[in-house]
Formats: C-alpha cells, sequence, structure tokens
C-alpha cells in the first residue's frame, strides 16, 4: 500500500504531461455540430459573433465556439459529426488562434431540431449607457461594460432593440446577443436586445471620450 501511495504521485505527473504533449502536437478529435448556432464572445472581451454550437468527443456538454473549422460549411437544420484535425500555431499573434482546426472528414450528417436551445449561449449582461452619443455617428452609444471591474467608455457601434436613446439621460440596462439566421444573406448576424431597462437618469455622463 505504501509503495502505491507513493508513486501515485509520480503517476500523476506523467499523465499531466502526456495531456500537454497532446495540447501541443497535431492530434485529431470527433466534434458534433449543432444545426443551429448561438453566440459567442470576441477575444477581446468586447462584441459577439455567430458561434458553432458543439460538443467534442462523446460524453462532452454541448458548447458555443467561434473557432473557424477550415473547409467545413455549415448547414443549418443538419446536425453533423466530423473529425477534426487540431495543429497548434507556432509564436501565435497575441491577439490570434494558437492553433488551427481543419475538416478532415465528415463522418456523417442529419436533419435535426437543434440537440440544444441557442439561447443558453445567450449571456444577459448590463450596460451603462451615456447621455451622449459619439460625434462621428450619431447612431453609435458610448457604453460601459459592468461586467468588469473599472469599465471605461467605449463605443457600441450596434442597434440595441427595444433601447431608447434619450439626450441627456444616462441610463443602466441588461442586454442579451441573439444569432439570428438572416434569410437573405444566408447565413446568422448577432442582435442585441434590451431585456430590462434597469434604471434611467438625467445628467451630463462624466469622462466620454471625443470621437
Amino acid at each position: 500500500m505504501k509503495r502505491l501511495f507513493f508513486r501515485l504521485p509520480l503517476l500523476l505527473l506523467i499523465l499531466a504531461s502526456e495531456a500537454c504533449e497532446r495540447d501541443d502536437a497535431s492530434h485529431t478529435e470527433i466534434w458534433t455540430v449543432a444545426s443551429e448556432k448561438g453566440v459567442a464572445g470576441t477575444a477581446t472581451g468586447f462584441g459577439h459573433v455567430p458561434a458553432y454550437i458543439l460538443k467534442k468527443g462523446t460524453s462532452a456538454s454541448w458548447e458555443a465556439s467561434a473557432e473557424p473549422i477550415a473547409g467545413f460549411i455549415f448547414e443549418r437544420g443538419y446536425e453533423t459529426m466530423l473529425r477534426v484535425r487540431i495543429d497548434p500555431i507556432a509564436n501565435p499573434p497575441a491577439d490570434g488562434p494558437n492553433r488551427r482546426c481543419t475538416l478532415e472528414k465528415q463522418l456523417s450528417r442529419t436533419q435535426a431540431a437543434c440537440a440544444v436551445d441557442p439561447m443558453t449561449f445567450s449571456p444577459e449582461y448590463e450596460l451603462l449607457v451615456a447621455s451622449v452619443l459619439a460625434d462621428a455617428d450619431p447612431e453609435t452609444c458610448w457604453i460601459r461594460d459592468l461586467r468588469y471591474d473599472e469599465p471605461q467608455w467605449q463605443p457600441f457601434p450596434w442597434k440595441i432593440e427595444g433601447f431608447v436613446f434619450k439626450p441627456g439621460y444616462e441610463a443602466r440596462i441588461r442586454v442579451r446577443p441573439v444569432a439570428l439566421y438572416d434569410e437573405a444573406a444566408g447565413d446568422y448576424t448577432v442582435h442585441y436586445r434590451m431585456t430590462e431597462l434597469c434604471a434611467e437618469e438625467q445628467l451630463d455622463s462624466e469622462g466620454v471620450p471625443t470621437l
């Protein structure tokens, strides 16, 4: 028993080392892509983009991923199982991906309803909207993203459905990004919806930059 006890840390170290080697080496994975898309946050943490809803492996949970899959053409209404090759990218840029995903083989394609509600991957969060609009673009709001500590004012170039801007009023709202299928474009676009007007106060927002 003591011999097994002392060997256990060594075994765990070996397994961890092998896992790291797999992450750093080219390999293949089985991914299942759902028949609808959701949303995922961008790498910079601001804004959202349409994303695959997928699970990696047979027992994994569904997740939203904006990671592109080279060679794969998404078809709305079809659940697809793929073998994907993962290749690490040496010395990736600071804001770029550290790996490349490529379709190696399509294993199955089945017409099906989405296996999970796409809204599961559409988080609600609060924004503070300044009392003035951007000078350079009268349709762009200044916002502070209240998910972060000490958020700074930044332009929000997307329309917020359901929100009516009032000059001279600062507003705290809850928004939800959703991916909607655009028949004309044949793809998904992200829409931002106000789900709640939490507060509204007549005042001059302080520290708003000038564009």
